[in-house]
């Protein structure tokens, strides 16, 4: 099975707040794409990167920490659950190579997120793998 990828042309950010941080609805309604975790210990909130201080600049002050620089992969089509081993055909070569991820899977689909100074090296792994196809992919920033 081959395994189509889409690199992603936008920068994303990730950031951690505490567990009882409450973001205005008006904020996140304003935002093109994100994923949004709550556990019983934080929230973690990924975002393209230019959101970062424009639409709300409280929150890199908000924010316990934050990570900038992230660049993402989306595999390309609707995941069925019962599929196996996509997310490990992804990511074992990266391991194997040295290329920390931070993955977030949606219902429909994976994401898999290096940082921007090893996005050249995570094309060239994945790219000489036989069963993944990496196409440039559109921008989720309306």
């Amino acid at each position: 099975m081959t395994i189509s990828l889409l690199i992603l042309p936008d920068e994303f950010g990730l950031y951690q707040f505490h567990r009882d941080y409450r973001f205005s609805t008006e904020w996140l309604n304003e935002l093109p794409w994100y994923t949004l975790s709550k556990t019983s210990g934080e929230v973690s909130l990924l975002c393209p990167a230019q959101y970062h201080s424009t639409t709300d600049p409280s929150l890199a002050t908000a924010a316990k920490k934050n990570e900038l620089g992230w660049r993402c992969f989306q595999v390309d089509g609707q995941m069925d659950f019962s599929l196996i081993g996509i997310l490990a055909s992804i990511i074992d070569p990266l391991h194997d190579n040295k290329i920390p991820v931070f993955v977030v899977s949606t219902f429909d689909t994976d994401y898999i997120l290096v940082k921007e100074d090893m996005l050249e090296k995570a094309m060239g792994v994945l790219n000489r793998q036989q069963n993944i196809v990496i196409r440039p992919g559109p921008s989720v920033v309306l």
